[in-house]
């Protein structure tokens, strides 16, 4: 939180800021100035139940045709043949600065994209 100059009130965080994640339908995200992490539970143990099948392990969500595309103001997912996620953007993000990675726990499989912010400044959302 940011204190408001000349004042002794206390600005509230942007959603995502301060490594405290924001939950949203199907996926999750935090954000910092120049980065912005999205994560999406690809097992059937999420707690919400938007988890997509009995992916198991790493080598799994691999093998069942995970696909990210990444766009300046967009980024897309598919896995097992359908679209997990279509996500346009508050803003531009470096598509050449973005990348995902697998996420293997005891409670299942999780895909993490992790993009470079065009602009550098937290946004106060995700989405456009």
């Amino acid at each position: 939180m940011n204190q408001i100059p000349g004042t002794n009130e206390v600005q509230a965080s942007a959603d995502g800021a301060n490594g405290v994640a924001k939950a949203e339908k199907g996926y999750s995200w935090t954000q910092t100035e120049d980065e912005l992490e999205i994560v999406i539970e690809l097992s059937s143990s999420s707690k919400d139940g938007d988890g997509v099948g009995p992916i198991m392990n790493a080598k799994d969500a691999k093998a069942a045709g995970l696909k990210v595309k990444y766009f300046p103001k967009k980024t897309t997912v598919q896995f097992q043949g359908k679209e997990l996620l279509s996500l346009e953007y508050f803003a531009s993000v470096d598509t050449d600065g973005c990348t995902w990675t697998l996420d293997s726990t005891s409670k299942g499989v999780s895909l993490v994209i992790t993009c470079e912010k065009a602009d550098g400044v937290t946004w106060p959302r995700i989405t456009a």
